[in-house]
């Protein structure tokens, strides 16, 4: 074509986590000479995410006062009302929307304004969002809804597209995975950039310490309770002072899971360690990672452990097992079960040469996969294949 394609990404926000940080890679990794690309976020952005080169300049970042990831109804519409206009505006060529309600709100706001194609980016599953069924069947509704005017749905899982399709959502429409584009390298390497000590120190743990590591957003779709209740089962059956779980993350449960481990006794053996940029460094001091999560699309962190050589122990959901093997290079749970969260637990405490073995296997299951080039690729050959059919 003559000019470039006009693409903007949706999403509430930009701070840290799985659809942020696949979403500045794909922007990022865009050939600019073939895109003029606009990001449209809510309040909370940090410009960090983007990094500083000549492709973070070509970026235009729109902030859209209001646009948050929470049910809002009343500023909601008034947020419907804020993208169409900016949709009309601007005349975009492709819609590219992340997480459930902004994807809801772009693709309605996409389609009222005319946009040629509309695409859903999937990173996690928006079943049972709410603690009200009522509210729920009104996502899966508006789900179902949007999908009829979906062209494409870009998943970060196999599993994520089948229940989507399961629930009858986008059946007029395509399904591709492309899988979590990172940068592993710096992991593969962290054992030969930093000392283990070191990091042991600025947390005041002896080297005999056992480690249990967690990294996300402290939020309740994470799950820490659960993890928290399983931990002082552990505790109470394992008499050891020199095991701690490690909680790396800041969000806006903090509060109330440090008052929840002050409850059962556990704040000699819980470490909150805030948020923090060097998370392959601080990962390097924990033993076995364990992932609580109640939705995940496909879990960063559990390939990150997996390239260190961490085994894992996570709730079986969305797009865990096909990052961990069930007895290969971690365990599967089955989720909100905190004893046998607990029993998997000790499984590698006691037992040495397992959590090796499954370490050393978690490092051969990622070796080569989730890289960035073939997920901007991916996600090009997908654009292109619309261009062609929709606009050209």
């Amino acid at each position: 074509m003559n000019r470039k394609i006009k693409v903007a990404h949706v999403i509430s926000r930009m701070v840290s986590g799985g659809a942020e940080e696949n979403t500045a890679y794909t922007v990022l990794g865009l050939d600019k000479s073939k895109y003029e690309i606009d990001i449209i976020v809510g309040d909370d952005f940090n410009e960090d995410i983007l990094g500083n080169n000549k492709n973070t300049k070509e970026i235009n970042v729109i902030q859209l006062r209001g646009l948050k990831g929470t049910l809002k109804v009343f500023y909601d519409l008034i947020i419907l009302y804020k993208l169409i206009k900016l949709f009309d505006k601007n005349q975009y060529d492709i819609i590219h929307t992340h997480a459930t309600k902004t994807g809801i709100l772009g693709r309605i706001a996409a389609k009222i304004a005319g946009v040629p194609i509309i695409i859903c980016g999937l990173h996690g599953s928006a079943f049972q969002a709410f603690n009200s069924k009522i509210l729920n069947w009104i996502l899966i509704y508006l789900e179902k809804l949007t999908g009829n005017f979906t062209d494409a749905y870009i998943s970060v899982s196999k599993i994520l597209s089948e229940k989507y399709k399961q629930e009858g959502i986008g059946t007029k429409s395509e399904y591709f995975t492309v899988l979590s584009g990172m940068d592993l390298s710096k992991f593969h390497n962290a054992r030969n950039k930093f000392q283990k000590d070191d990091i042991l120190q600025e947390f005041n743990l002896d080297s005999n310490a056992f480690i249990v590591g967690n990294v996300g957003r402290l939020e309740k779709v994470k799950g820490h309770k659960y993890l928290l209740d399983s931990f002082k089962i552990v505790k109470n059956k394992i008499k050891n002072n020199e095991m701690f779980l490690l909680l790396v993350g800041e969000g806006e449960e903090r509060a109330n899971l440090e008052k929840y481990v002050k409850r059962i006794g556990l704040e000699n053996s819980i470490i909150f360690t805030g948020y923090r940029k060097d998370i392959e460094r601080i990962m390097l001091i924990m033993d076995i990672f364990v992932l609580s999560s109640l939705r995940e699309g496909l879990p960063r962190v559990l390939v990150q452990a997996s390239a260190l050589g961490i085994p894992s122990v996570a709730f079986n959901v969305d797009g865990v097992p096909e990052i961990i093997k069930d007895k290969y290079n971690g365990f599967l749970v089955e989720p909100k079960n905190t004893n046998e969260l607990a029993d998997r637990i000790i499984n590698y405490i006691n037992d040495k040469a397992l959590m090796k073995s499954h370490g050393e296997n978690g490092i051969k299951f990622v070796s080569g996969k989730w890289s960035i080039e073939t997920m901007v690729k991916q996600t090009d050959d997908i654009y292109k294949k619309y261009i062609e059919k929709k606009i050209r």
